[in-house]
């Protein structure tokens, strides 16, 4: 951005600028995707523990769980 881009940007959103609006949504997509993971290890770990699934589901599960994760936070970051 120029910077007459950069200072229209800022006056228009009160003083923010956009490498902070750009750090404050990947914050809130990383929460939301760490969340999203938590709760996939959860399930499983239930599922697991429940009789529901076997080991290797669990581990693999998990295991993608993490690798989209990881994708995601390189690919907004």
């Amino acid at each position: 951005m120029s910077n007459t881009q950069l200072s229209a940007f800022s006056h228009a959103t009160g003083g923010v600028v956009p490498s902070h609006l750009v750090l404050a949504i990947a914050g809130v997509l990383a929460v939301i995707y760490l969340i999203w993971l938590a709760w996939l290890a959860h399930a499983q770990l239930v599922a697991w523990q429940s009789g529901q699934a076997v080991f290797y589901d669990l581990l693999l599960a998990i295991l993608r769980g993490t690798v989209v994760a990881l994708l995601l936070g390189f690919l907004v970051r």
